[in-house]
């Protein structure tokens, strides 16, 4: 038989309903399909085992722990039909004692018919919570014969649960799909991929990834390190580059947008900067302007720490917009940090160059209009969500910034992006991801990265301090406003007392700061309108005010060159990238700065040493890789609350990280390369069959 016939036969395989292929309870059947899908390729290739156990059956009574699920073998010492309301019950001899199995309805009677005294058999269910003594209600039953005994001699993979689904079913569905999967020997990944690669054959990946064999070091198993594990990760991956890789093919539309580089706007500009441009600022704006020149739209990720100089960039590029006759958009999360981004783009920006805010806070059909009117006239529109709710269709906006993009969803940024033709796209966020999860995220997608801090910048000195030292550092704070005026800002995680954590609110800090320094000492948090924020941040710029207590809502945006210190109170209930964030809040000018994270009362072992790693580090690339290897890739800032969180997908990426970018490598190769083989179809087939869907729920994160 042919390569393709082999595939395609294969292919086929994957494509059945299970129904059609298990001849098992219908009932559960439909209970699996209903979670997973209802095709063998859910089951076998997108229902990888959580994890692994070499003793799944229960050893002892004190095992049966009531409410859980539990698995054990026993012999059938008697049985007792049902007859009306009463039900059947079968009494099972367990590590010397005998358990008793209730069955309600005609299950009980056609177990006892095919299980009789003396019978060893695997009893799988909850144990009964409303008895003291373990006992079971309508388990599952099966006979320990030869197959069970082969199945559970090794190591037995545990699967994610299923209501209703009790893991020795799940067991034998996934065993009874193998051994027919075992027939087929195809292959949908192309033969180049499989031989550069030294991939093992798909069918051997699976049999082996549900059942490994015995001789195979069950550590590698358990971190799903073996060579079997890596190719379902790589080809599960391998398929969701193409989707996106054949995405961007097929958005490439001209912009017909000519925009000449350098131009005088931008040079002007960058001669007045009061700084020059750093060299990775120089090298990320040519990739940028190289991107804006082509004939396709740009669709670029710029990454760069706290304070590497990512407004001047975007600055520049817009002008280079704004001398071909073309508006930029710029999208924050916040009306405090649109501000920052406006008042930037007036100090940078030659005179003439015209900036418009655009937020949530301006209400009346009036205003609006003319917000609207003053919008059109504009060379940078900036603003927040607002954007994609007011802003009208203009064909003269060339070029979209998303700031802090992980804070906006997909569907608001596509609705942004719709407000134009084929706009250029930039992405700039100032929380690093590894590369492998950007390319995962934001698909095939250009990556821009600012790996260098400008000249002059005194490093902020971080300490890690002890719940018991808070006062010292409260003195220390209020002593050095009154002797030397200095700024800054101290920032709390709640704004009213919880019960459930004892953190000291917003509101009493402000109180303990007002007793001291008086109306040096304002309080701001997040409930506050966007104009009274901003003010805020004038009065601390002008020295009106010495001292912001403040939640985390000035994490972004808040640009005071003269702040010299940032406390952060139970620093161990924020992410390190949230903290990094805050920190970057300080140290933006000449001065000595210095960032003190109070721990909490109850600072646990892995929080302290979480603490102990950001104060004896500045890099956020570093801190983010930290942060995820602690946390997990959940944990990473803008994705805790997002669907990545959890999406198979997502944490793929995360631990097999080097394979991304070689699978995207092998997707481009096959593209430009092997286009008229028919390569390109035949992958696009594959992912047409079963990795569409998950693709499209991912893009929406």
């Amino acid at each position: 038989m042919s390569p393709v016939d082999t595939r395609n036969e294969l292919l086929s395989f994957l494509n059945q309903p299970l129904e059609s292929v298990v001849g098992l309870s219908k009932a559960q059947l439909n209970k699996i399909t209903g979670n997973l899908g209802p095709k063998v390729f859910d089951l076998i290739v997108d229902n990888i085992p959580d994890k692994y156990e070499t003793r799944l059956l229960a050893l002892n009574i004190a095992d049966l722990v009531p409410g859980e699920m539990s698995t054990f073998k026993g012999t059938v010492i008697r049985s007792k039909k049902g007859f009306g309301k009463v039900p059947a019950v079968i009494s099972v001899e367990f590590d010397g004692h005998i358990i008793n199995l209730t069955f309600f309805g005609k299950v009980g009677d056609i177990y006892i018919t095919v299980f009789s005294p003396g019978d060893e058999v695997l009893v799988s269910g909850e144990v009964n919570p409303r008895q003291v003594f373990p006992g079971f209600v309508n388990p599952e039953l099966f006979k320990h014969d030869a197959q069970w005994k082969e199945l559970l001699s090794g190591i037995v993979p545990v699967y994610r649960k299923i209501p209703g689904v009790s893991h020795l079913f799940m067991l034998r569905t996934v065993r009874a799909v193998l051994l027919k999967l075992a027939g087929f020997d195809g292959d949908w990944m192309p033969s180049r991929v499989i031989e550069e690669e030294k991939m093992p054959p798909l069918v051997t990946s699976l049999m082996n990834v549900h059942f490994p064999k015995a001789d195979v070091p069950f550590l590698t198993v358990q971190q799903k390190e073996s060579p079997w594990h890596k190719r379902v990760a790589f080809d599960k991956l391998f398929f969701l580059q193409f989707g996106a890789y054949n995405e961007k093919i097929a958005s490439r539309k001209n912009k017909n947008r000519v925009i000449r580089p350098l131009s005088v706007l931008a040079a002007d500009a960058e001669k007045n900067m009061p700084f020059k441009l750093t060299v990775a600022q120089k090298r990320v704006l040519e990739e940028i302007r190289r991107d804006m020149v082509s004939e396709y739209p740009m669709n670029r990720l710029l990454q760069g720490d706290v304070g590497s100089g990512k407004t001047a960039v975007m600055i520049l590029a817009g002008l280079d917009m704004a001398a071909a006759g073309f508006k930029t958009v710029i999208m924050a999360p916040t009306e405090i940090l649109a501000k920052q981004h406006c008042d930037s783009i007036r100090k940078i920006a030659p005179e003439g160059v015209k900036c418009q805010i655009m937020t949530g806070g301006v209400t009346g059909k009036k205003r609006k209009k003319e917000m609207l009117a003053q919008a059109e006239l504009a060379d940078f529109i900036v603003g927040t969500h607002a954007l994609y709710e007011n802003l009208d269709f203009m064909p003269d906006i060339g070029l979209i910034i998303i700031d802090e993009q992980h804070r906006f969803g997909v569907a608001q940024r596509m609705r942004l992006m719709n407000k134009s033709f084929l706009p250029d796209v930039l992405i700039v966020s100032a929380t690093p991801i590894p590369r492998s999860l950007a390319m995962t995220i934001y698909g095939v997608t250009d990556i821009s990265v600012i790996n260098e801090m400008p000249p002059g910048r005194v490093p902020v000195k971080t300490r890690f301090v002890k719940h018991g030292d808070r006062g010292k550092v409260f003195d220390y704070v209020t002593g050095i406003i009154i002797k030397n005026g200095a700024k800054g800002y101290w920032v709390c995680p709640l704004v009213e007392e919880s019960e459930k954590m004892d953190l000291r609110h917003v509101q009493g800090v402000y109180e303990e700061f007002r007793t001291v320094l008086g109306e040096k000492a304002v309080l701001l948090h997040g409930r506050m309108k966007g104009d009274e924020k901003n003010g805020i941040i004038s009065r601390l710029k002008t020295g009106d005010i010495n001292i912001i207590i403040s939640t985390i809502v000035i994490e972004v945006g808040v640009d005071v060159t003269d702040a010299e210190f940032m406390v952060i109170e139970n620093a161990d209930r924020f992410g390190l990238a949230q903290l990094h964030q805050l920190r970057g809040r300080v140290g933006r000018g000449d001065r000595k700065s210095f960032c003190a994270l109070i721990a909490s009362p109850d600072l646990s072992g892995k929080a302290d040493s979480r603490l102990d790693f950001i104060s004896r580090n500045d890099n956020g690339f570093k801190i983010a890789e930290f942060d995820m290897l602690a946390r997990g890739p959940g944990s990473l800032a803008g994705f805790d609350q997002s669907g990545y969180k959890n999406d198979p997908y997502f944490l793929l990426a995360a631990q097999y990280g080097e394979f991304v970018e070689r699978a995207g490598e092998h997707v481009r190769k096959i593209y430009e390369n092997d286009n008229d083989s028919g390569t390109v179809r035949d992958v696009e087939k594959v992912f047409s069959l079963f990795f569409k869907g998950s693709f499209n729920r991912f893009k929406t994160g």
